[in-house]
């Protein structure tokens, strides 16, 4: 008696797991042209439903995987900087605070750009070392002190 209640445990078993894995216990090829229609809807479709929840959990984690941790070193710059004073009349350099976004110590360069009333007066960039997660301030000189009065904004490019 206690061998049929773990037969019985057993299949029920095989069963659920079947079913939550989405494959069918019913089905198989039983002859012509219906037969492999009916194999295809019920041994195709669980196959296909389990492979297309597979695709899209690997799908949403691929996706989710990459937007949610970053790599710094290929997807966003290792640092990054805000303009406290540009240039302008009077004065021929820039005040940027530069913070790093990683852990380890890291050389960047720092693009600049003097911007004025017709686009671009004056370009020029800083090289800085800085520690994991270190914010500092540097100058960045014009290399056309003399255009300083053309200056209206300063832009920071992109860090490498």
């Amino acid at each position: 008696m206690v061998a049929g209640r773990h037969i019985r445990l057993t299949a029920v078993l095989v069963t659920v797991v079947f079913a939550l894995t989405g494959f069918s216990s019913s089905g198989g090829s039983s002859g012509s042209s219906s037969g492999k229609s009916k194999s295809k809807s019920s041994s195709g479709g669980g196959c296909s439903s389990s492979k297309s929840k597979n695709k899209k959990k690997s799908h949403s984690s691929g996706n989710g995987g990459s937007s949610a941790t970053p790599s710094p070193s290929k997807t966003s710059p290792p640092a990054h900087a805000v303009v406290v004073t540009c240039a302008g009349p009077g004065k021929k350099e820039a005040v940027l605070k530069v913070t790093s976004d990683v852990s380890a110590e890291r050389t960047v360069d720092v693009p600049l750009t003097f911007q004025g009333a017709n686009g671009a007066v004056d370009r020029n960039s800083v090289r800085i070392t800085l520690k994991g997660k270190e914010t500092r301030t540097v100058t960045v000189s014009m290399v056309q002190g003399d255009k300083a009065a053309e200056v209206q904004n300063c832009v920071v490019g992109r860090i490498d």
